[in-house]
């Protein structure tokens, strides 16, 4: 399949000038409006986070299982979820894995992914890059609800309205679906999910007053290696946000709470985290370059105790972090733009880090070196269990370094990158030690627009090779993605090819091959005045696959909504 595409591919290539792109980027942690230009990013709607072959999320099943995400080929825990630039990360995850698929992204305006390491501004756990989803209040009033195969429905309300010179948006959001089984039985896994987010916005002078709470309760029905009831997972998220800002300032305090629960027939195994972030910074402008110093402390309280199938493992720890940064971005007279930025932080776990980043452009070139590392997890470092597991105390972060060369223009994004990490972590001996072999990324990013007619046609494909220290290929991670879209008067036709890869028998839990799969989704909508109405089909040709293997995922399914504005 990919051969048909790469014809297409090439079409698409366009052979006109270079124009510059006007985009905003929230997440870089300073106010100089070009520094994006140094590194390389995507600025996508929610609805398109499965669409980016970079960025491979592999979720367990049907929607409402767990969901682990890769970036241009690093590990599950190398990539960093924030919440309009603050770290929501669980750190009661034995592994430091953050299930983005359990959000619902009800009120994020749109999700920033950014491609390579951002320890110089976020600190720990951003080897492979960062998604940064973004909020925004509005005073639109709607209602919606739509349909779907499994009978699947949602729900949503929305009202926002001034009060006084605050703007508040208040959304609910609803999801019921009897789901497919997960492994082939003959029980459906079903999920339920509903959503709440209040924001707030008040202009005060010279600055913005911004909040917002978040409450999120998804509960799902879950299998084990065969068919299996009363196994259930019931996931809470709350998020508490508070920040006064300026384009040039910002001082934010924000708390995350991540509450999971699994129960096997009344059995239970719980993971807590209890995260408070604190947030300062502040941009100097002078002539042609912006410096930018701030500070950010991090307070976690993490617990977790599991019992299921006769497993007893607990860990009870609190983690701290102050992390230290600057940077200057600078337009040089040549047409240069570059940016230096270092971070410094300081956790009361493990030896003090310090990671750096260094990039320029010119005419849409652009070269950076990076670095980054990710912190153990406190179950790494201090976990026991009953099997004889235990912790270990002298673990180091891993740490990366990665070298991007690109070229950006009107049309399209080129990039060439390599990555490096040292001291990944490794199970051996019923404990974790670093491994003293260098494992290594590396691939090609490109990104294509044009328009054929009336026809907008946009196609991303990733190559990337991901080896261990003995050059070993790592599992669930395809050397070719590739997504091309198609959009015409309300009709949007993706197809998606995922390509061969290797991955662990569910069964055997030996190394196996698997092959490659391309899946296409049709989607319609259509405005008239205040109603939206709007079709979709997934997986338009009905093709049967696991990802990973031995989690089915869904087949042929439809959805038919409408939203109406008042």
């Amino acid at each position: 399949m990919f051969r048909i595409l790469l014809p297409l591919l090439l079409l698409l290539i366009p052979f006109t000038a270079k124009a510059e792109l006007e985009i905003t980027i929230y997440a870089f942690r300073t106010s100089n409006d070009l520094a994006y230009k140094t590194y390389s990013y995507d600025v996508i709607e929610p609805k398109e986070i499965r669409n980016l072959p970079s960025l491979n999320l592999v979720q367990s099943g049907p929607e409402g299982q767990m969901t682990s995400t890769f970036l241009r080929g690093t590990n599950s825990n190398h990539t960093l979820i924030t919440l309009n630039g603050i770290a929501i990360k669980d750190h009661s995850t034995p592994g430091g894995t953050d299930d983005i698929g359990q959000h619902s992204f009800l009120g994020v305006d749109k999700i920033e992914v950014i491609k390579g390491p951002m320890g110089s501004t976020y600190g720990p756990n951003s080897i492979g890059g960062t998604i940064n989803m973004i909020t925004s209040p509005n005073d639109d009033n709607s209602i919606g609800a739509s349909v779907g195969s499994n009978n699947t429905w949602t729900q949503d309300i929305k009202i926002g309205d001034y009060v006084g010179d605050t703007l508040l948006d208040f959304r609910i959001e609803n999801k019921t679906s009897d789901g497919i089984s997960v492994v082939d039985g003959n029980e459906n896994d079903e999920y339920k999910n509903r959503n709440y987010i209040l924001q707030t916005e008040t202009p005060l002078e010279n600055y913005w007053l911004k909040t917002n709470v978040i409450e999120t309760h998804n509960k799902s029905d879950l299998d084990k290696s065969t068919d299996y009831t009363d196994y259930t997972a019931d996931w809470q998220f709350n998020n508490y946000y508070l920040s006064l800002q300026n384009k040039d300032e910002e001082y934010t305090i924000n708390h995350t709470k991540h509450d999971r629960v699994y129960d096997d027939k009344g059995t239970k195994d719980t993971y807590l985290n209890d995260t408070t972030t604190l947030l300062a910074k502040k941009t100097l402008h002078h002539e042609n370059k912006s410096h930018t110093i701030g500070t950010e402390y991090e307070y976690s309280d993490i617990e977790f105790n599991t019992n299921i199938s006769g497993y007893e493992s607990e860990v009870n720890k609190n983690r701290t972090n102050n992390g230290y940064f600057y940077s200057v971005d600078q337009s040089h007279d040549s047409g240069v733009q570059s940016h230096i930025g270092f971070r410094y932080d300081t956790p009361n776990t493990f030896d003090n880090q310090l990671t750096y980043r260094i990039g320029v452009e010119n005419n849409g070139v652009r070269l950076s070196y990076a670095t980054g590392y990710k912190a153990p997890t406190v179950y790494e470092m201090y976990g026991k269990d009953n099997w004889g597991f235990l912790g270990n105390s002298s673990l180091v972060p891993e740490e990366s370094k990665t070298y991007e060369l690109g070229y950006r223009w009107d049309k399209g994004d080129l990039v060439f990158f390599k990555t490096e990490i040292d001291n990944l972590l490794k199970y051996e001996n019923s404990t974790y030690v670093n491994d003293t072999k260098k494992s290594d990324r590396h691939g090609v990013e490109l990104g294509l627009t044009n328009n054929i007619g009336s026809v907008i046609i946009k196609n991303n494909t990733t190559f990337v090779i991901a080896e261990d220290g003995d050059g070993a290929e790592i599992v669930r991670k395809p050397k070719w993605t590739n997504l091309t879209n198609f959009e015409l008067n309300g009709f949007n036709l993706n197809i998606n090819y995922y390509g061969s890869h290797m991955d662990i028998d569910s069964t055997t839990y030996a190394r196996k091959k698997m092959k490659s799969v391309t899946t296409a989704d049709l989607f319609y909508s259509t405005t008239k005045g205040s109603l939206t109405m709007y079709a979709g089909i997934d997986n338009i040709t009905d093709v049967d696959y696991e990802r990973p293997d031995g989690y089915n995922q869904s087949n042929r399914n439809f959805t038919l909504g409408f939203n109406k504005k008042f």
